[in-house]
Formats: structure tokens, C-alpha cells, sequence
């Protein structure tokens, strides 16, 4: 599955990374990660950023219980990264992990950050409308509804992210979208 960079992560749609792109599959060290190894741990700083050539990362943070919640994906094309972190000096809140057996083209974070505008403004204010309109819509929009939508707009999500993992990221438990996503195929039927 190829997603594009507007596919799922619509904040993209307002940035041009072509000159970074570029730059990763110029001089990025190639490197494979297993499912489930971290490229960034939560509570350390980040020091690389990668293009996502094969497979697929998610950003995942820990919750008061100690779980682990999914807050996106990164498919390949996309960028994986906390620039934030690395920029103010400040432990990562999140990890990057593999979802799936993945390979990226690595470069030192301080790089890629030279190859972003100047002030970062227009990269985080594309990001803080993405995630301002997830937010409204978890309010908006019912776990069905949401999942629906996910479905509508990306079909091949649910054939390469475990039931877990889209559960996760639609905050709802993973028996909670196995009883939606029966409800729905008795719909269908």
C-alpha cells in the first residue's frame, strides 16, 4: 500500500518537502526496523529524521495507566520526526514505532529542520490545523462515524494497521471497533 503524503496526514497538503525529499534519498543512510522498534523513544530527545521508504511508523504516547495510545501514522513518502523536541532541547512526549517491518533513509534532525522555513511557522501552523480538526471531531463525530469516514478516505488502512492500533487512534477500545465494524458488515449484508 502507497499512501501519499496528502493521503493521510492532510497537514502535508500545505507544505512542500520536495527539497527535503530530495536531500533523504540524496544522502540518507538507509536503515530497516522490526515491528515494534522505536525509532524515537517517549521521555528522550530526538536526534534523526527520516523519509518512510517502506512500511509504516505510529506515534504513540503513554497514557496515566502506562498504555500505549495512537495519536498518527506515518506511511511511506511521509517524514518521522519530533522537531519540536530536538529544536527546544525538550524530551520527545511521544515514541515513533514501527507498526510493520519498515525501511527509511535516516539524516541528523538538524538537517532536515535547515531545509524547513526559517521560523517553522508555516510547518506548525499546517500541523495545528490537522490536529485542531481531529480534536474537533472526537467531539463532533461518533467512534462509528469516525471510523467510517477513515474508511472512506483511506480504504487500504484497515488491510495494513492491526485492529489494536486503529482502535487506538480512534480512541475507542479494539472490542468497541470489532462491534462496529460487525454492525456495519450486517448492514452491508
Amino acid at each position: 500500500m502507497q499512501y501519499t503524503m496528502a493521503q493521510f496526514n492532510s497537514y502535508l497538503d500545505m507544505l512542500d518537502f520536495t527539497e527535503a525529499t530530495d536531500f533523504c534519498r540524496e544522502k540518507g543512510t538507509v536503515y530497516h526496523y522490526k515491528k515494534e522498534e522505536k525509532f524515537i523513544q517517549q521521555g528522550t530527545i530526538a536526534r534523526y529524521a527520516a523519509l518512510v521508504v517502506s512500511g509504516y511508523f505510529k506515534f504513540t504516547t503513554l497514557n496515566e495507566s502506562g498504555d500505549e495510545a495512537v495519536i498518527n501514522f506515518a506511511f511511506p513518502g511521509q517524514f518521522i520526526t519530533d522537531i519540536h523536541s530536538s529544536v527546544y532541547g525538550e524530551p520527545s512526549e511521544m515514541s515513533v514505532i514501527a507498526g510493520t517491518y519498515s525501511e527509511i533513509l535516516r539524516i541528523p534532525l538538524m538537517e532536515f529542520v535547515s531545509l524547513l522555513s526559517s521560523n517553522l511557522s508555516v510547518e506548525y501552523t499546517a500541523l495545528f490545523k490537522m490536529t485542531y480538526m481531529r480534536c474537533l471531531n472526537i467531539y463532533r463525530k461518533s467512534p462509528e462515524q469516525r471510523y467510517l469516514e477513515l474508511c472512506h478516505h483511506y480504504p487500504d488502512i484497515v488491510k495494513t494497521v492491526s485492529l489494536k492500533d486503529l482502535a487506538s487512534y480512534l480512541l475507542i477500545t479494539p472490542g468497541h471497533l470489532s462491534r462496529i465494524r460487525r454492525k456495519l458488515t450486517v448492514k452491508s449484508q
